[in-house]
């Protein structure tokens, strides 16, 4: 008997609910390949020199990989996500009880109220298929920010050494048995990223694909002016650390206000 394969796609071209398709169908593995990414506490550190007050909205909560440990630092935080499954799996996490997780769309999140920081972490705004749809995500994030509060935005700088003619081939791993590897696509033009993370082993293959349409660190200045936000610091990652000269990963901080000379 051949080898089973399975395709959980992330097809986001003109389909705003495409945020859900990609939790869907990555949240059996998120955790394991992602949940050692960050140092929680620097993250608490960080966001807590931002939030004013200490409250904290995520777009994108996934499976409560950030939310948690802020929750358990003393923030009140609210995540919403568009994918069922990753929220089940936040639920299902000791100190779930203290983030609202809610079931709803980035650029139409299911609050009202205001909070003190905004947080849209690891390049969670290139889910989004096009530049209207981020461009309405961060008005979005702006609208639901108190007086004196801050948007963080955290994404990617594609490396032009990892691309040869627009495609790349990353091996993850390969052991007896089991090999994983994601193959990608890449075009300049749209700024956008296809992948396909193939994972084969003794049970079978499993194929997870992703789409992102990422946004340089100028052009994500230009949608946060868009909603009424300036640049108030950049970093070059969640804990504040300093951007550094080739950068791979880029945290803008924006405020209502221009940043205090």
């Amino acid at each position: 008997m051949g080898h089973a394969v399975t395709a959980e796609a992330h097809d986001a071209i003109g389909d705003p609910g495409g945020t859900a398709a990609y939790g869907d169908g990555w949240a059996e593995v998120y955790d394991t390949l992602y949940n050692s990414r960050d140092d929680p506490s620097g993250v608490v550190r960080f966001v807590g020199r931002w939030a004013k007050p200490a409250t904290v909205l995520e777009l994108g909560v996934g499976t409560g990989r950030l939310a948690l440990p802020l929750s358990a630092g003393g923030f009140r935080v609210v995540g919403v996500d568009a994918s069922p499954a990753m929220l089940d799996r936040l639920r299902a996490k000791p100190g779930a009880e203290r983030v609202e997780a809610r079931l709803g769309d980035m650029c139409e999140p299911p609050v009202d109220e205001a909070f003190g920081c905004v947080l849209i972490a690891f390049s969670t705004l290139f889910l989004l298929p096009d530049q209207a749809a981020q461009r309405r995500c961060l008005r979005a994030a702006a609208a639901r920010l108190a007086p004196g509060g801050a948007l963080i935005v955290e994404g990617f700088i594609p490396d032009p050494n990892r691309w040869h003619d627009g495609h790349s081939l990353h091996v993850e791993s390969w052991q007896s048995g089991q090999v994983v590897m994601t193959a990608g696509r890449l075009d300049p033009a749209a700024q956008t990223i296809e992948t396909f993370r193939v994972a084969h082993t003794a049970q079978g293959t499993r194929v997870l694909r992703n789409r992102l349409r990422y946004v340089l660190p100028a052009e994500l200045d230009l949608l946060a002016e868009c909603a009424g936000l300036r640049l108030a610091g950049r970093y070059g990652d969640l804990t504040g650390a300093a951007l550094p000269e080739l950068p791979s990963t880029a945290v803008s901080v924006y405020t209502a206000s221009p940043p205090e000379l």
